[in-house]
Parts: structure tokens; sequence; C-alpha cells
């Protein structure tokens, strides 16, 4: 297993997008799944915000996704960047591939300069915490009580 950009990969956008528009539709109502998919493709960054970052196995197949967005949540526009996206194929949970997305993610964000970080969450708060992140707040979003939370990274190292 690799993690690439997923912009070095359009080939995996329509496959990603059909995963991300099952497990998250109910937090974009009205979206399509056309619309999820000309969102990631807008998405795909390399060094910058935003970028999507994606696991494939070494037959090609994408295994999981987390992507470096400005803004997530439109409710809190003042809080950026954000670590979002992240996904991990159901059979492949449990076994450290979302440790390693999200740790991508936060390594691309202190290359470019990123101090802090922000995420939300409906389920996964915990998963989250092991992994260093701060509660900040819980609110209702879309009818679902969500967790925002965020993560101070360390600064980018001066050779």
């Amino acid at each position: 297993m690799h993690i690439h950009y997923l912009a070095d990969h359009p080939h995996l956008i329509p496959q990603l997008a059909k995963f991300h528009f099952a497990e998250w539709s109910c937090l974009h109502p009205g979206e399509t799944l056309e619309q999820r998919t000309s969102r990631l493709a807008a998405s795909c960054g390399r060094n910058t915000i935003p970028a999507v970052l994606v696991a494939i196995a070494e037959n090609g197949e994408p295994l999981g996704s987390a992507m470096l967005l400005a803004s997530d949540l439109d409710e809190r526009p003042d809080l950026t960047p954000w670590l979002a996206g992240v996904y991990v194929v159901a059979d492949l949970r449990g076994r450290g591939l979302g440790t390693a997305l999200v740790s991508r993610v936060e390594r691309e964000a202190v290359a470019i300069g990123v101090e802090r970080l922000y995420l939300y969450t409906p389920s996964a708060a915990d998963f989250y915490a092991r992994l260093g992140w701060q509660l900040a707040e819980r609110c209702d979003h879309l009818g679902t009580t969500i967790t925002i939370m965020s993560k101070e990274l360390a600064p980018a190292s001066r050779g």
C-alpha cells in the first residue's frame, strides 16, 4: 500500500467519490454523486490547500483517502484549514490505514506552514483523540451531533 496525491491518479476519482457519497451523503443533503465527484476533482492539489491523498493497494485499487481543505463546515468559516474525507474501505478498518492517512495529511500541512488543523466527525472522536486531537466543541449539524476537534501541529524543522 502506498499513499499518493489523488491528482496523480485521477482515474480513481469516481470510485473515491462513490465511497464518500455512500459514507457521508447525510451530511450533504441534496448533493448528487456527480456533484460529489466534481467537488473531489476540484480538490486535487499537490503541496497546497486543497489536496487529496489516496491510499492505493499494490493492485491499483483505492483503499482510503484523506483531504486537506480550507473549509469543511459552512457554520464555522472562522476555522481553517481542515482535515476531511478520512475514509478507509470497511474491510480494512482497524489496521492502521486511517492513522497513516491522517499522519500524512498532518505532515503535508506542516510542510506548507499550517500550525493548527481542524476536523469534524459525527462518530470517530475517540479515534482522533488517540491521535492527539483535542475537543474544540460539540454542536448540531443538519440534525446530527458532531464533534469539532483541533490539533496543534509541530512546526517544520528549519534546516
